[in-house]
């Protein structure tokens, strides 16, 4: 009669399946963030000697070309 029976939670460290992928998911994003931002980053930095304006309050690798 398993309709009787409480239905009592395990607690263990093993990770469950839904979370491992949601874990990997999150570091991929992270990464691709990063990669973004480093790309960005480099581009900029040859636009020096160009007249440029920086678009997010100060942060670096948001600048954008005047004319």
């Amino acid at each position: 009669m398993s309709t009787m029976t409480p239905n009592i939670r395990r607690k263990s460290g093993d990770l469950d399946v839904y979370t491992g992928l949601l874990l990997a998911a999150f570091l991929v994003l992270v990464a691709g963030v990063v990669a973004l931002y480093t790309a960005n980053a480099r581009q900029v930095e040859g636009l020096s000697q160009m007249n440029t304006e920086n678009v997010l309050f100060g942060v670096p690798g948001f600048e954008m070309i005047q004319d």
